[in-house]
């Protein structure tokens, strides 16, 4: 007599659930504990922390205080008229900040889906993502240029293939079976 297992989940939906698993463990491992609440600095072209974070290298965890002038992007090349850039905002376990950019694209999603995979000695505190005409050393500040997101936003390049939105984006194309 054949046993049956009610309410499992199909082969799609269990791919799913892995991905959804893995980034939430990558998320863990490799991003703030909290929120540092990202905003402008002082200083044309420079985003702050304005809350004290734990935050995760590789599982260690450290902690930064709120830091004014924290990741300087003054000398980073202005953005066209009808493009998007976005930028990992890292943090190391001396708390050093830096910036890694991904490519100049059309829309703010494909700017976040652009982004390099995120560095396996560093914590992803947020990103921000560079609006059209974005003047990075003008005196408007960042935030009114862009978007800024505490911690790893969703769309974000973190290393697992969501297939519906690289579909969504023309990465790839998925023909059902």
């Amino acid at each position: 007599m054949p046993t049956y297992i009610r309410n499992v989940p199909g082969a799609g939906h269990r791919t799913d659930m892995w991905q959804a698993l893995l980034s939430l463990q990558l998320k863990l491992a490799f991003s703030i504990q909290g929120f540092p609440a990202i905003g402008d600095g002082t200083t044309s072209g420079t985003l702050r922390t304005t809350a004290a974070t734990p935050y995760t290298v590789a599982g260690a965890v450290y902690s930064k205080a709120s830091t004014d002038d924290l990741w300087d992007l003054s000398a980073e090349v202005d953005t066209a008229a009808a493009t998007y850039r976005a930028y990992w905002l890292y943090l190391d376990s001396a708390g050093a900040a830096s910036i890694v950019a991904g490519s100049d694209v059309p829309t703010e999603a494909q700017a976040l889906a652009s982004l390099p995979l995120p560095a396996d000695d560093q914590s992803v505190a947020g990103v921000y993502v560079a609006g059209p005409s974005c003047d990075f050393d003008g005196v408007a500040g960042l935030e009114a240029q862009g978007t800024v997101y505490d911690g790893i936003p969703e769309g974000a390049n973190i290393g697992v293939l969501d297939a519906k939105n690289y579909q969504a984006l023309g990465a790839i194309q998925i023909t059902p079976a």
